[in-house]
């Protein structure tokens, strides 16, 4: 199968490749990814585990998310970047942070999750569909 994008860490000691394209673009406004991103939102790209492959350590925080599933954060142990997550209730999907993208304009938001802890300050594009907590299923 052929490469359809790659990303990694700031330092370049992490790196991934996706032979499958995003199956969905997420900007997220939750707590924890404000957090963790120093910013408004988080911007998640989702993508088949068995088409993402990994080379480098990476290091693990797991934690129990606003929605109540269980989250583990994968990040470059050298720079601190966040580079993807894996969750309960999304078994088999690699959760990878978009900005980690070498080309993040390949995956185009499609809606915002969690939009009721939005601060007033970060603006996202009104016209994509927002769901107060998670999309529902």
């Amino acid at each position: 199968m052929s490469v359809v994008f790659e990303g990694g860490c700031l330092c370049e000691k992490v790196r991934y490749r996706s032979t499958a394209a995003p199956m969905v673009t997420v900007h997220c406004c939750c707590t924890d990814c404000r957090k963790i991103g120093g910013t408004g939102h988080a911007t998640h790209t989702v993508v088949p585990a068995d088409d993402f492959s990994l080379a480098g350590a990476v290091a693990e925080y797991e934690r129990i998310a606003d929605s109540g599933n269980r989250i583990n954060r994968r990040f470059c142990p050298a720079c601190g970047s966040a580079v993807y997550h894996t969750r309960d209730g999304m078994e088999g999907l690699i959760v990878i942070r978009t900005s980690s993208m070498d080309d993040p304009e390949l995956a185009r938001p499609g809606r915002v999750i969690y939009a009721g802890s939005a601060v007033s300050w970060d603006h996202i594009d009104p016209a994509l569909p927002s769901f107060e907590k998670m999309t529902p299923r």
